[in-house]
């Protein structure tokens, strides 16, 4: 029994250095540009990892290019660049849901400022009194101090705007029809009246009711149906 473990042994060990003498074999055979790594025993020759002297011509190319780069963002700085706003976030029309005329919206055209109207118009007015007297005693009091300081909750997208600014009403209802709300409802006041804050802007309800027709919009007003789109 021993003998025959020792003869295994023995054969085990032959077949495994068989097997090792096979495949230093194979990997001296392979190429220079083999797939798996420098042959056996040629990393030790000097001309195996001497440089290509192409390199060289590499570097001094990735050199040129870097410095070329360089002064091209240099000269890209002295010149003005005009960027043009983006319309990406303007939806196209065949993208927005239809009209709803049953959604409403008012709409206030009594804000005025110094460009248009010599002064400013309703974001002045005087600050909201609070109906507890104790908490009132604690409040700002006097009037807003435009154009940091308006009377509303929200700084608007466009400023202290003039209500009387074409561009601004053009604006307002193209974002009353991208929200395919289809009405609005006019704060109005009867030619020649208004309220202590504002002046008299019965004169603006034509120019209103253009920019709605032209994008479809119904206008309403307090005592009825100022215009309705067929």
């Amino acid at each position: 029994m021993a003998k025959f473990r020792r003869r295994t042994c023995i054969i085990l060990s032959l077949f495994i250095l068989f097997i090792f003498s096979v495949m230093m074999g194979l990997k001296m055979l392979r190429p220079n540009k083999a797939a798996f790594g420098v042959p056996f025993g040629l990393d030790l020759l000097p001309e195996v990892h001497q440089r290509p002297p192409h390199l060289g011509k590499n570097f001094d190319s990735q050199m040129s290019d870097k410095i070329n780069s360089d002064t091209n963002i240099k000269n890209l700085k002295r010149v003005e660049i005009t960027v043009k706003p983006s319309k990406a976030s303007e939806p196209y029309v065949e993208e927005l849901p239809p009209l709803n005329y049953y959604l409403h919206v008012f709409y206030y055209s009594w804000y005025g400022n110094p460009q248009f109207d010599g002064k400013y118009i309703h974001w002045n007015h005087s600050v909201l009194k609070h109906w507890d007297p104790r908490i009132n005693q604690n409040n700002p009091q006097g009037t807003h101090n435009p154009p940091d300081d308006i009377s509303s909750s929200f700084y608007p997208e466009l400023g202290t705007y003039s209500s009387r600014d074409p561009a601004v009403i053009e604006t307002h209802m193209k974002q009353i029809y991208s929200a395919s709300i289809g009405v609005l409802a006019l704060s109005w006041y009867p030619p020649g009246s208004h309220d202590e804050n504002g002046v008299p802007t019965d004169d603006l309800v034509p120019t209103i009711l253009d920019k709605a027709h032209k994008y479809n919009l119904k206008v309403w007003k307090s005592s009825g149906l100022l215009q309705v789109q067929d």
